[in-house]
């Protein structure tokens, strides 16, 4: 299983390989929703903390959850007036599509056309170790220290 670290990494490479074909570089706000976007679907494990219920892999790692939160962030961009809300709405979905990409090569699969269940795309991994509390652990120290490091301007992206 790809966790938080793993995801970051990912979405950076994917962000490397942009400013690669695009010969432009990445504004660091642009940055902060990839690698957001590439974290974002494990917000589930923390609900399923609090709740105690299994809900992770459903619709946060769905190809309609990269649609949906690059539509509610672009409107919530454009209300506050922000210029570059599709580039960052954009960048938010790549960095989902990205961990959703990750996570087909673990052992669970990942539904991306969810909420149709026959649709739920296994993989092909010989993966079989997952802990939820593990992996809430790494996501949220791994997550902290990097955005910690960014936002303090001691690591450019």
């Amino acid at each position: 299983m790809v966790f938080a670290f793993g995801h970051i990494i990912g979405a950076w490479l994917v962000g490397k390989l942009v400013e690669l074909a695009t010969k432009n570089k990445i504004s660091q706000n642009t940055w902060f929703f990839l690698i957001l976007g590439g974290i974002l679907p494990d917000v589930d494990f923390v609900l399923q903390l609090v709740f105690k219920v299994n809900l992770h892999r459903g619709i946060t790692h769905s190809v309609f959850f990269a649609i949906i939160s690059a539509v509610v962030i672009y409107s919530i961009l454009r209300l506050i007036k922000e210029k570059k809300a599709w580039n960052y709405s954009l960048f938010l979905a790549l960095g989902i599509l990205t961990h959703l990409f990750l996570d087909l090569f673990s052992v669970q699969g990942v539904p991306l056309l969810w909420p149709y269940a026959k649709m739920f795309i296994p993989s092909f991994s010989l993966e079989t170790y997952s802990s939820t509390l593990d992996a809430t652990i790494d996501m949220f120290l791994g997550t902290s220290w990097i955005f910690y490091l960014w936002f303090k301007q001691k690591i450019q992206f």
